[in-house]
């Protein structure tokens, strides 16, 4: 299921695309970290790539953290976007917002499309702050994400100016699974 925010998305060549998705469902493991995705969270992640490969296209950038399952929830998002760059970071399982948002602002300017795949609740905190409350999905989705969901964000700022308020919740993407 696509929820997509009324209105045409401008298409402005400045405009840039942030999605932030919360990791597929996980099995029990030794530790936090350590947890493998579960066989339903595997069917979770292929079917959330299969929609951002139609809704989003490509990816510049991937940002990942090092948990396990979020590691598994990329595989198929790496497999259909091919993202110019992955990066697996710390700071997306240890940092919360404020350091997965200094993460996207090191973006780069020449990316347009940057994916992150982290936990709640720093993807609907992130996502919430900087759609500021402007609108009915980011005031939505300031409630928390389901595993395996995306936010999809809408950025006119460049990268290494954004700030909360400066993106818009455009798309919540809920695959079938």
């Amino acid at each position: 299921m696509t929820e997509t925010a009324p209105g045409p998305a401008a298409a402005g060549a400045e405009n840039r695309t942030l999605v932030l998705i919360r990791h597929a469902r996980a099995a029990a493991a030794p530790t936090d970290i350590e947890r493998p995705l579960s066989g339903s969270g595997a069917a979770q992640a292929r079917a959330l790539a299969a929609v951002l490969a139609a809704r989003v296209g490509s990816a510049d950038l991937l940002i990942v953290s090092p948990a396990e399952r979020a590691r598994q929830t990329s595989q198929p998002i790496v497999e259909r976007l091919s993202p110019g760059r992955t990066l697996v970071e710390e700071d997306v399982y240890f940092g919360g917002a404020r350091a997965v948002l200094n993460l996207v602002r090191e973006a780069g300017p020449g990316a347009r499309t940057v994916i992150v795949v982290g936990h709640e609740p720093t993807t609907s905190e992130l996502a919430a702050y900087l759609d500021g409350g402007a609108s009915d999905l980011g005031r939505r989705v300031s409630y928390g994400m389901s595993t395996a969901n995306a936010a999809v964000l809408r950025v006119e700022s460049p990268w290494n100016a954004l700030t909360g308020g400066a993106a818009e919740v455009i798309e919540l993407l809920t695959p079938d699974h």
